[in-house]
């Protein structure tokens, strides 16, 4: 993603510089950072490598020491005696980011990173530490790679323009995704606590509710809970409490946030929370024709030919599945009829060949009659629920 074809001289010898001098004093260095900017000056916008060298005692340093560290450190009267090398990436002439000079500047970078992570790690003494700030911890890179990731650009066309490709891809503005990103993070939560009613910014966005931009500047400035799950460099939608969302959208103030629908986003949340209702509906009926709570046991058999034990467990979870099957979740016993601390497993309703209501359970546990797996099956075979969709299939001989 990151090729290029050639690496830029005044880098290479902003390298050079630097590593002629880290391999004479590298005795004398205590510390050496890699690191980058995104900096602006004369209406240039720019990526900045740097490199940055501390010494030990600096004043107690040989006057050879201390002539050869100014010579490859600091020494401005070199070619490239800058402290940074600088890839402008959208001149004070230029409408439009250069994305080639952005990923030449990514190229660069790696490269560089490279090499300080190989030779130049390989010859430091222990007491010498290395810092390498990666690309990852700014969403201005992020971003790029996320969008390079999904389209193919060619900046020929007469209709090129990052920014319009990268709204075209993503339904986002650039910039907003940057500016706006470590608000997102800070202000998200890391799970939501309903987990059924949730919406999206990008359903509400395509079903006419409102641009991207907007919505989530309503969400987190109206204190709406929302999640972006596990992956955090990009935030390519938000996951929003409907409920709550539909609380703050009923008082919306249209003067705010003039790209914002709320009789759709209402609309929509309307018919999200039916389609929650009848889904409900269908588990509670379900349930009563299996006879099962949360809390309750389940006796599932092993019809398959493994070597995997009929299984036992406590429900924790009960769901539908994609295919409007009941999908319960469980957590198994031990031995000793104790939960485990095992993974949950999973079981559609034709998979549960009895049901037992957990008072029985601990009615008979309390009497001192059940410390035994075997004991518990017979318990549920005497006073469980046999499960009318359960068909045992006959092993093979």
């Amino acid at each position: 993603m990151w090729h290029n074809d050639y690496i830029d001289p005044e880098f290479i010898s902003y390298l050079n510089r630097h590593f002629t001098g880290i391999v004479q004093l590298k005795d004398k260095i205590e510390k050496i950072s890699i690191f980058f900017e995104l900096a602006e000056a004369f209406s240039n916008q720019a990526c900045r490598f740097y490199i940055d060298i501390e010494l030990f005692d600096y004043e107690n340093l040989s006057i050879e020491d201390k002539r050869n560290a100014n010579k490859f450190f600091h020494n401005v009267l070199n070619e490239t005696g800058s402290k940074f090398v600088s890839f402008i990436y959208k001149s004070q002439r230029d409408y439009h980011i250069d994305i080639d000079i952005v990923k030449s500047f990514i190229y660069h970078y790696q490269f560089a990173v490279n090499l300080f992570e190989g030779f130049i790690k390989n010859i430091l003494p222990a007491n010498c530490a290395l810092e390498i700030a990666s690309l990852e911890t700014e969403p201005f890179f992020n971003y790029i790679a996320y969008f390079l990731r999904h389209t193919k650009y060619s900046k020929e066309e007469e209709r090129y323009s990052f920014e319009r490709e990268y709204q075209e891809v993503t339904k986002r503005k650039f910039d907003f995704d940057c500016y706006y990103h470590k608000r997102l993070v800070n202000a998200a939560v890391k799970e939501l606590t309903n987990k059924e009613n949730v919406v999206t910014d990008e359903e509400l966005y395509n079903a006419g509710g409102g641009d991207i931009a907007a919505i989530r500047e309503f969400v987190v400035e109206n204190k709406v809970p929302f999640s972006i799950r596990y992956y955090t460099d990009v935030i390519d939608n938000i996951h929003v409490d409907a409920s709550v969302l539909k609380e703050k959208i009923s008082n919306y103030i249209p003067d705010f946030y003039l790209n914002i629908k709320p009789a759709i986003i209402l609309s929509l949340i309307k018919d999200k929370e039916e389609v929650i209702v009848q889904k409900n509906r269908m588990i509670e009926g379900k349930c009563e024709a299996l006879a099962i709570r949360l809390g309750d046991y389940i006796y599932v058999e092993n019809r398959y030919y493994t070597n995997d034990n009929d299984a036992i467990g406590v429900i924790k979870s009960i769901d539908l599945s994609y295919n409007n099957e009941l999908e319960v979740r469980y957590n198994t016993l031990k031995k000793d009829l104790q939960e485990s601390r095992l993974p949950l497993k999973s079981a559609r309703e034709k998979e549960i060949a009895y049901t037992l209501q957990s008072e029985v359970f601990r009615e008979e546990k309390n009497k001192g009659l059940l410390r035994a797996k075997e004991q518990l099956i017979r318990l549920f075979k005497n006073k469980g629920m046999k499960n009318p969709l359960f068909k045992t299939k006959k092993k093979k001989n």
